[in-house]
């Protein structure tokens, strides 16, 4: 249904075909989490009337909005926000084995990239979805490209 809609959207332009092209990159059980969700796409470097932010889901509401930013694709950023998904519907056991393995690789991550420690210093499901939006998203970022961080999103339940 999700990509019936997207296809139907003629108001997205350009926007339908990235997400779809996007969407068609993640598993399908993936996509299936986001199926009725809306999206939304706004100019700017951050969220209107949010300077911190650069995009956000809500599940409540079933809406994934975008901004346009700098220093981030915005498909790394559109794959972040479908990763929170994910990640609230993970088993405890798996989030705490993703804790565990950021926590072990963290100083070393930091150590080889020092610019990247203030990125490095976010909670474990931020950190998560920086790095399954950096395994799924054509142009990588070096700071959350941790080999052990990219297997654990490789093998993620499908």
């Amino acid at each position: 249904r999700f990509k019936k809609y997207l296809e139907s959207n003629n108001g997205m332009g350009e926007e339908k075909e990235d997400v779809l092209k996007t969407l068609n990159k993640i598993p399908q059980s993936h996509r299936n989490l986001i199926k009725d969700f809306s999206w939304k796409f706004q100019g700017g470097n951050t969220l209107k009337g949010d300077d911190k932010h650069v995009g956000y889901m809500d599940s409540q509401e079933k809406e994934i909005a975008l901004a346009a930013p700098w220093n981030f694709p915005r498909e790394f950023t559109a794959l972040h926000e479908i990763a929170h998904v994910v990640f609230e519907r993970l088993p405890n056991q798996l989030k705490q084995q993703w804790a565990q393995i950021v926590q072990k690789n963290i100083a070393q991550q930091a150590k080889e990239n020092p610019q990247a420690k203030d990125s490095l210093s976010q909670d474990p499901e931020e950190l998560f979805c920086h790095c399954y939006g950096n395994f799924y998203v054509k142009h990588k970022i070096a700071t959350y490209n941790n080999p052990e961080w990219m297997n654990f999103i490789k093998n993620l339940p499908q």
